[in-house]
């Protein structure tokens, strides 16, 4: 669906908006059609991972947390480097997570604010100033949270626990920054239809985005191109 067909055109564009921002990527993503060049996405999937997430992971005890963020979808997809940690904690726990941060001699440093958020993102980061790690804690008070720790759990490859990937999904949507743009279609292109349309069914039940289904499954037709091994050229000459 265009980009003027998604919005009210009577409006100006308000780039803010997830939804505009992934319309605008969407839209360009198709009509450039861009191909990859049949990278080995084995070799690349076996690429080392940050021990980061799960060293921080250690220091909130008996209190059930989720790497999500750059970190976890480094779980789903050939690794990125990224020095930011994030956390996701239950809502009902928040409040514990952030006593076992203060009582570890972390600190914080600001109130997260996620203004145009569907998933009533809240949060804060932390700076510990011995080791000068930092990190985010955050958490909703929605549905989709306890859901998320209810469900199956995912691990990376290097033991830490992450947000499985249905939810990792959601977060990534209701962000739409350009990174989790391009995480969205890196982590879905690994996936079969019927994988992706498990996922689309996770997030219909927790998102109030009617475009989204097709989203997820526009990423992940994006994602698998970037995957291609077809060299083929386009009508223009371009290199496919």
């Amino acid at each position: 669906m265009a980009l003027r067909d998604r919005i009210d055109q009577s409006e100006p564009i308000d780039y803010s908006v997830p939804a505009v921002r992934r319309a605008f990527f969407l839209e360009r993503a198709f009509r450039l059609r861009t191909r990859g060049s049949g990278s080995d996405l084995d070799r690349l999937m076996a690429g080392p991972r940050s021990n980061a997430g799960l060293m921080a992971s250690q220091l909130f005890g008996d209190i059930p947390v989720m790497v999500i963020g750059a970190h976890a979808a480094n779980a789903y997809m050939p690794p990125r480097h990224t020095a930011d940690i994030d956390f996701l904690v239950a809502n009902h726990r928040y409040r514990d997570a952030v006593k076992k941060l203060e009582t570890e001699g972390w600190q914080q440093t600001r109130t997260l604010v996620f203004p145009n958020a569907n998933l009533e993102l809240f949060g804060s980061a932390w700076h510990h100033p011995e080791t000068s790690e930092e990190l985010d804690l955050i958490s909703s008070p929605q549905h989709w949270v306890e859901a998320a720790f209810d469900a199956t759990v995912s691990r990376a490859q290097n033991g830490v626990r992450v947000l499985p990937l249905p939810y990792l999904v959601l977060m990534k949507l209701d962000s739409a920054r350009t990174t989790d743009q391009g995480d969205l279609g890196r982590m879905l292109g690994r996936l079969d239809d019927s994988e992706v349309e498990q996922i689309v069914t996770v997030v219909t039940n927790h998102y109030g985005d009617p475009q989204a289904a097709d989203d997820i499954r526009q990423y992940a037709e994006i994602g698998r191109w970037e995957y291609s091994v077809d060299s083929s050229r386009k009508d223009d000459g371009r290199r496919t």
